[in-house]
């Protein structure tokens, strides 16, 4: 059996795994107790996952500052363990506190850090191609991008600033904070994955890719449900979240398996 056999195997099994924790997020509705555990247990099992994957391509790869490929490894590692200490926190805070919704928190602090690494990993990445960017082609990506953040700032920020009532300031401003840096994720992110057409490290980006649009689906409909009072824990709007886990994890699985090492993007 090869390797494209194991690749789809695994596929499989990820793509069920997200299809059995949709459906037991499904059947929790009607047990409060059991869907509370779910919702603040289950996220840092995925993230620890893909903390997992990403230091298991960084171990490969080795430890260099002098080695771009591997410098991205270790951001992808650094932003994954600070997501992880995240969802934790939030945990212990949920399942130890008793604090249901800890928003904002400590958790937040870990989460917003995060991305600082991810973005040095897409950055580092998409260097080599700078001069790609500048394309037509690609500005007319990034301004999609960024028509698509306009209009979601039209969307969050009058539900956002109508609820402040009922906030502090600081609870708004987080909440806005995740998917607009998500949208700084995507704007390197996506001309990359076009950049890669089908070649080698195209499906792996891919899912990583697609985790990233999935948690910036989660961070948008998070952010408005919290200013408009209508989440709670386990809300259906989690699955983005945890489906953008897996996706990272399949991501990073794919390109530990097909090799990515020093010799690529150089």
């Amino acid at each position: 059996m090869g390797p494209s056999y194991s690749m789809n195997a695994s596929l499989t099994i990820m793509l069920a795994f997200g299809a059995l924790i949709g459906i037991v997020y499904m059947l929790a509705q009607a047990n409060e107790g059991f869907l509370y555990l779910l919702s603040n247990g289950l996220p840092p099992l995925l993230a620890f996952g893909a903390f997992g994957t990403a230091c298991a391509g960084l171990i490969r790869n080795g430890v260099s500052l002098k080695n771009r490929i591997s410098i991205v490894w270790l951001s992808y590692s650094l932003g994954m363990l600070l997501w992880f200490l995240g969802e934790s926190t939030w945990a212990v805070y949920a399942l130890w506190y008793s604090v249901p919704t800890p928003f904002p928190s400590v958790a937040d602090v870990f989460w917003l850090a995060g991305y600082a690494p991810l973005i040095v990993a897409m950055v580092f990445q998409a260097w080599p191609f700078r001069d790609f960017f500048a394309t037509k082609r690609m500005l007319g990506v990034v301004s999609l991008i960024l028509v698509v953040a306009g209009m979601l700032l039209l969307v969050l920020l009058p539900s956002a600033y109508a609820s402040e009532i009922g906030q502090d300031l600081a609870s708004v401003l987080v909440g806005l904070a995740y998917p607009l840096l998500d949208v700084v994720l995507l704007i390197v992110a996506l001309p990359v994955l076009f950049l890669f057409g089908r070649g080698t490290f195209w499906r792996p980006f891919l899912f990583i890719t697609v985790g990233l649009i999935l948690t910036f689906l989660g961070d948008t409909l998070f952010s408005w449900a919290t200013t408009a009072g209508v989440y709670y824990d386990g809300s259906y709007l989690e699955l983005f979240f945890h489906w953008g886990y897996l996706a990272l994890v399949y991501g990073f699985y794919l390109r530990l398996r097909t090799g990515t090492g020093p010799r690529m993007l150089e």
